[in-house]
């Protein structure tokens, strides 16, 4: 029973760690929002007024026109979209090295706990740390995918498997010793 409770607390501290990591790159590095690139009003290449704004003298095609050149254009619709893609596509490539460091942080943090406490007593909170930093690399990977450019992609994958393959030896080393 008290081998459940660990894995469960262990799974509890890796859920808890995660979301901590991502609430904290969230609070100092949120992401673009939508609405701060396009508004209500450009928000769609067709605007959203109807054919109330037109008079029962108008023609269809008239009505069709004072709507158009009412409403927003379809440039403008594209400058807007084209804005926010650029801003998410930069915070999302920014967002891939935080969050790898913010593992990288984790993983070794995990490993600094169970080498100098009391090692094999606190497997539970040194796995929960090592599985939020792992998830949070993958989570950087996954957001960063389209935006990251594959040579920057393959350095820091490369430097955070040395990482994880060193820590791996040194750990197995120490509990080989035990």
């Amino acid at each position: 029973m008290s081998k459940v409770l660990s894995a469960v607390f262990g799974i509890g501290i890796a859920v808890v760690v995660y979301v901590t990591l991502l609430l904290g790159i969230q609070a100092f590095y949120p992401a673009p929002v939508y609405e701060d690139f396009c508004n209500e009003d450009v928000r769609y290449a067709e605007p959203l007024m109807g054919y109330e704004g037109c008079t029962d003298s108008m023609t269809m095609k008239e009505c069709r026109e004072q709507i158009k050149t009412e409403g927003p254009g379809k440039d403008e619709v594209q400058q807007c979209n084209e804005d926010f893609r650029k801003a998410d596509e930069s915070y999302s490539k920014n967002f891939f090295i935080i969050a790898s460091v913010l593992g990288v942080i984790a993983l070794i943090v995990s490993f600094s706990l169970f080498i100098k406490i009391v090692s094999l007593t606190v497997t539970n909170i040194t796995a929960g740390v090592a599985c939020s930093g792992i998830v949070m690399i993958l989570w950087g990977f996954i957001r960063g995918w389209e935006s990251t450019d594959d040579k920057l992609k393959f350095v820091v994958g490369l430097i955070i498997a040395a990482i994880v393959v060193t820590l791996t030896v040194i750990l197995n080393k120490h509990t080989d010793k035990k």
